[in-house]
């Protein structure tokens, strides 16, 4: 999984990069269908942004937050989307389980007496 971050309107420290990347390997390493992940933090005078966007295997998901500091926006953002791509796998792992418990019924017939 490969995550890029950067900034407008500000240069991204390393301090934040790493912040950023650190938070969202925590909780996206565990789905191996990502891709990429891109992570673009802006600055509006006193209002901080965080836009991630994660890109994968039938899988597009954004998600953006804003507060009076950068840490804030990071968190709330990483928040939405681990709720978003979660959601997401769920529905996919619901599906094939379901699909499983049919096959399981339809092979166990009435027994011959």
């Amino acid at each position: 999984m490969e995550i890029i971050v950067s900034g407008r309107h500000l240069s991204v420290t390393d301090d934040i990069k790493a912040y950023a990347q650190d938070k969202l390997e925590a909780i996206l390493g565990e789905y191996n269908k990502i891709g990429n992940v891109r992570v673009v933090l802006d600055v509006q005078k006193t209002r901080c942004k965080a836009e991630i966007v994660v890109h994968g295997k039938n899988i597009n998901v954004e998600a953006d937050a804003e507060s009076y500091e950068m840490r804030e926006s990071i968190d709330a953002a990483v928040a939405k989307i681990d709720h978003q791509v979660s959601k997401h796998f769920d529905k996919i792992q619901d599906h094939h389980k379901q699909a499983k418990d049919k096959a399981k019924v339809k092979t166990a017939g009435p027994s011959e007496e």
